[in-house]
């Protein structure tokens, strides 16, 4: 693990528009999983206050570029639950 992921003052970090469009272009997503006010790239999102992990993702084209903080492995757990469910269009995490 390379501790130099832990050093930052923030873990929200906002996708490069550019990376997002080619992937939207492809996916056409619905849902912005781990987002703010500022960096969302979906009409719809959570923030750290909704708390993406415990929001049902069920139905929705997933955008997800999650915290690379010490809880990463909960949103890798939630990521392949989320890809589990029947209903679950795609979720290109």
């Amino acid at each position: 693990m390379n501790n130099g992921m832990f050093t930052s003052k923030t873990d929200e970090w906002e996708t490069p528009q550019d990376f997002f469009d080619e992937w939207n272009r492809q996916f056409h997503f619905t849902l912005d999983a781990c987002a703010n006010e500022k960096n969302h790239k979906c009409d719809k999102y959570y923030t750290k206050e909704d708390n993406g992990l415990l929001k049902d993702w069920g139905g929705e084209i997933v955008w997800c570029n999650p915290p690379y903080g010490k809880n990463i492995s909960e949103w890798v757990k939630k990521c392949h639950i989320e890809c589990q469910k029947k209903e679950q269009l795609l979720l290109p995490c």
